[in-house]
């Protein structure tokens, strides 16, 4: 399974977790019958949904850029912020990341968003 792009678009559109989405579409193939007992050359791991979640947000940030003209589109930033909490020299630390969303500007319609 080489391309999951049409799966992380949805996985990021509903905000499921890597880890989550990597059980979901691996259950979704094998129920499809992709992936057996004898053939798990298909199943989809976190860090392959991560690298495809990556490449979808650069493929979309390139193609915005590219298509539309600079006057056309506008990036906003919605106020909304992920508290993330982690962990550094056995010490918690929360960071605190913004949401981007890019809006094509004549009719508003939305692209995307970035975290």
């Amino acid at each position: 399974m080489k391309k999951v792009l049409a799966a992380v678009r949805s996985l990021d559109r509903f905000g499921i977790s890597d880890r989550a989405g990597a059980a979901i579409v691996s259950t979704s193939l094998q129920d499809v019958g992709i992936i057996s007992e004898s053939n798990v050359l298909n199943v989809v791991d976190r860090n392959k949904i991560r690298r495809g979640r990556t490449k979808a947000i650069t493929t979309l940030l390139s193609q915005v850029i590219k298509d539309y003209d600079h006057d056309q589109f506008g990036l906003y930033f919605d106020g909304r912020k992920d508290r993330t909490l982690s962990m550094e020299d056995n010490r918690r630390k929360v960071i605190i990341e913004e949401h981007v969303s890019l809006v094509k500007e004549p009719g508003s319609e939305y692209i995307g968003h970035v975290s």
